[in-house]
């Protein structure tokens, strides 16, 4: 009986020592956050991936100017190569404001505030590369009944679309840019009027497969909270809009300002301020939300994710980023064990569990105020590493 019994146990705590391991490995493989390099000015977009693992962004000040550049992140063998692309000298725009966007020609477009006419209200431009290196265009100056444009988006047929201030209301507008024989002619989607609609259109806009558009705005609606809103492209240029989700405030969220994105089963996916808890001098400390269509065509907003207290992070300071099993990542301007004023911020994950719930991990806490994250966000290359900015470095974290 001892003879036969003892293999099986000898097998049993093999196995227990082999699960025991695997489950401290676990516990330790925790991500590694590395600064890739110092880029002063100030970076409070993030940056964007070409096909090749490059990275590009832009500086609201500094450079030859002090209005700004266009910066390339180059890898190589000893580390991450720094290239000035373009100063920006403030009359063909200055302190950029808004993310890069490629092309399928690998040119990309962006905004800044400024422009040549004392009504400069911002323009869009456009880099392109050719044999002498990268040349910066102005597409279009916007005046100030739409100014400050955001950051841009492009259609499959090379359109650019954007948000910006002011408007017929003085609520700001949803804009599109199309190239004609050699220029670009601007037309307003649409009027936000401070009613149901939403006051403030903020953050990226995206297009869904049918080629409507999605986007958030920061106030407005009956609660004074804020929005989700869709455009529905009905015909030619004209632009229907509906607010799929009006915020309610408290543990509902409100003023959403940083777009939503799309996951799973045609869901949307946004930060907000509000939320149940309470975190440093009293304030909201935000939460994750997720939006649903419904076979009624009402879209059901679910918050995901209450941000709870300071030592985990809170007060959302980007949009999230989706993976391609359905997780979602972002960070956070105060929280973490820095030691800025309620500290200096995180970098977070959000994973579906198969009971419905969400599981919230901190990825990186900030440890300086030169380190801690700007409104940038987060982008994923397809090995599953994120990259991201603060305020004077882009850093790169691996799992």
């Amino acid at each position: 009986m001892r003879g036969k019994r003892f293999p099986f146990l000898v097998r049993q705590s093999l196995t227990t020592l082999a699960v025991a391991v695997t489950l401290i490995s676990t516990a330790w493989a925790k991500p590694k956050f590395k600064i890739l390099h110092a880029v002063p000015g100030g970076l409070w977009t993030g940056v964007t991936l070409d096909a090749k693992g490059n990275l590009y962004g832009v500086t609201g000040g500094g450079g030859d100017h002090n209005q700004g550049i266009i910066f390339q992140l180059t890898p190589g063998t000893r580390g991450w190569t720094l290239t000035t692309l373009h100063n920006f000298d403030g009359q063909n725009g200055g302190t950029p404001n808004g993310g890069l966007i490629f092309d399928g020609a690998g040119n990309f477009y962006g905004t800044a505030l400024g422009g040549k006419s004392q009504q400069g209200g911002g323009v869009a431009y456009e880099m392109v590369r050719t044999s002498r290196g990268w040349e910066f265009t102005v597409l279009y100056e916007f005046c100030l009944q739409y100014h400050c444009p955001g950051s841009l988006t492009m259609d499959g047929m090379g359109n650019l679309y954007g948000n910006a201030g002011g408007g017929t209301y003085g609520e700001g507008v949803v804009y599109k840019l199309t190239p004609t024989s050699g220029e670009w002619d601007e037309s307003v989607l649409y009027n936000f009027d401070g009613n149901k609609g939403g006051i403030g259109p903020s953050g990226p806009l995206i297009f869904d497969t049918a080629g409507d558009l999605y986007g958030t705005t920061a106030a407005g609606n009956i609660h004074q909270s804020g929005t989700v809103f869709r455009l529905k492209h009905t015909s030619g240029d004209e632009w229907q809009e509906r607010a799929l989700y009006e915020f309610k405030g408290q543990s509902h969220g409100a003023g959403p300002r940083y777009g939503v994105v799309f996951g799973r089963a045609g869901s949307l996916y946004g930060v907000a301020g509000g939320g149940s808890n309470l975190c440093g001098g009293g304030f909201s400390c935000g939460v994750v939300f997720r939006l649903t269509p419904t076979s009624t065509g009402r879209w059901k907003e679910t918050v995901i994710y209450h941000f709870t207290n300071q030592a985990e992070g809170w007060s959302p300071s980007s949009g999230v980023i989706v993976d391609k099993a359905g997780s979602l990542y972002g960070t956070t301007s105060a929280g973490g064990i820095g030691p800025c004023f309620d500290g200096c911020g995180v970098v977070y994950k959000l994973a579906p569990l198969a009971n419905g719930k969400w599981k919230y991990m901190v990825l990186h806490e900030f440890n300086s105020q030169a380190e801690s994250p700007s409104d940038g966000g987060l982008v994923l290359d397809k090995k599953g590493n994120l990259y991201g900015v603060a305020y004077s470095v882009v850093y790169e974290i691996t799992p």
